[in-house]
């Protein structure tokens, strides 16, 4: 399913990659609000990061598990192993654009899907990995009660008591709740 984003959106964050010195930067927060609003809309709580994308351990949004998330534009950027634990990221989103204000989330990986052969940085072709369906997503499963109440509660306990505890990462063959 396509998500478009409302122009005022995609100007907002045009101003806000000005004077960035990463290059794809607009990119990211476009594939970002992609992803936020496609989760919005699927009636998962989830949360943008404060942080730039040159950022150091920066994430891009948040669940409401406390698990973490980098979102990358499909076929344009590499991901690291290392940048995504720095991150404490648990998955790696793929947005696929179809122009500058809409796309959907193609699919996604875990972190172990994309660990590190050895002790050299290793970034992954992304094209050449296969994508988990986004169907098989665990936050998705997590839905239950009214969205909107849930999501007043969890921003408000956000904004009161800060992140979550980042849980433990997701590994594969154990129970990961």
């Amino acid at each position: 399913m396509n998500t478009v984003i409302p122009l005022r959106l995609v100007k907002k964050l045009a101003r806000e990659s000005r004077g960035s010195e990463a290059p794809d930067f607009l990119e990211v927060l476009l594939a970002e609000a992609v992803a936020r609003r496609w989760f919005l809309h699927n009636g998962v709580s989830c949360w943008r990061t404060p942080q730039h994308p040159p950022d150091k351990g920066r994430y891009s949004l948040l669940f409401s598990s406390g698990r973490r998330a980098i979102v990358v534009p499909a076929g344009r950027r590499r991901v690291s192993f290392d940048i995504m634990a720095d991150a404490r990221c648990d998955y790696l989103l793929t947005v696929e654009m179809k122009d500058t204000s809409s796309g959907y989330v193609s699919g996604f990986f875990y972190l172990f899907d994309i660990r590190k052969p050895g002790t050299i940085e290793w970034r992954p072709d992304l094209e050449v990995l296969n994508t988990r369906s986004m169907d098989n997503f665990p936050e998705l499963s997590e839905n239950s009660g009214n969205f909107k109440l849930r999501f007043f509660l969890q921003s408000l306990r956000l904004l009161i008591m800060g992140d979550r505890k980042v849980p433990h990462p997701i590994q594969p063959g154990y129970d990961n709740k």
